[in-house]
């Protein structure tokens, strides 16, 4: 039987911590790196929804992709719960302590892995056939479709690819494009020059996984239709993938992608 260090160790042999950003949350975050492992899960957030299917098919380890807690919040808008009554982190407590849950958290180092990595993996989802890498930094990369396309017909890729029929297009969705930019997971949301980067690099339209409403003004003002879809739809691709991985390397031990995000409480 594995201990929870052990199948860290498989994990980082194929993303090591030091291949993250400095000062991201990696590694373990919860629970006792010595317990013996009965089942593994991959999983995009912590829930309680995701909690207790993973208690369902009798895990006891997490590898989770965000942040185990709902942060807390000081604002002079509205008078919020205390950090110790937050609701959210206090019925997830509840659950991870109630079953000797042990959590690992990766994020960056899985969202730059080549390949099986969130960026590559949120390409590949979108099942075009002979689209090409012609551009890239280190967290997103511009790809040239085989022939020319319309926006509207991207979306409609992205749409069946991830899952999630919930995808907005904004801007022209009849311009016709040749090359894109999939922004994933927050960057969207948080990384607000990251657009105008991929439209140097060549870039003519932007997919993003989660958005701010003056990035993607700032998109249309450059030119550029947006798509946007689901933080977690734009990365589960890639925990699926985990998940196909470890079962892998790790084949006497049951390893399960288990379902998180908005979606999963539909």
């Amino acid at each position: 039987m594995y201990k929870a260090k052990d199948i860290a160790k498989t994990f980082e042999d194929i993303a090591p911590i030091e291949s993250g950003i400095a000062g991201d949350e990696l590694g373990f975050v919860y629970g006792d790196p010595e317990t013996q492992v009965t089942g593994l899960a991959c999983l995009w957030n912590i829930h309680t929804q995701s909690l207790q299917a993973c208690v369902d098919k009798n895990v006891n380890m997490i590898i989770c992709h965000e942040h185990i807690w709902f942060t807390e919040q000081t604002s002079p808008w509205y008078e919020g719960p205390d950090k110790q009554e937050i609701y959210a982190n206090n019925e997830r407590k509840k659950l991870l302590d109630q079953y000797g849950l042990v959590v690992y958290r990766s994020h960056s180092n899985w969202d730059a892995l080549k390949h099986d990595g969130v960026a590559d993996q949120a390409v590949l989802a979108l099942g075009i056939d002979g689209v090409q890498t012609v551009a890239s930094q280190e967290f997103f990369s511009v790809q040239e479709l085989p022939e020319e396309m319309s926006v509207a017909a991207l979306h409609a890729h992205m749409e069946d690819g991830l899952g999630f029929s919930g995808c907005r297009i904004f801007g022209d969705g009849q311009k016709r494009i040749r090359k894109f930019a999939f922004l994933i997971g927050g960057f969207g949301e948080n990384q607000r020059h990251m657009p105008q980067a991929a439209r140097d690099m060549g870039a003519e339209a932007i997919l993003v996984g989660e958005m701010s409403e003056f990035i993607v003004i700032a998109c249309l003002e450059m030119g550029l239709p947006v798509i946007e879809s689901l933080h977690s739809a734009s990365e589960i691709p890639a925990i699926k993938r985990q998940a196909d991985l470890l079962s892998q390397r790790l084949s006497d031990l049951p390893v399960h992608y288990v379902p998180s995000g908005a979606m999963s409480f539909t």
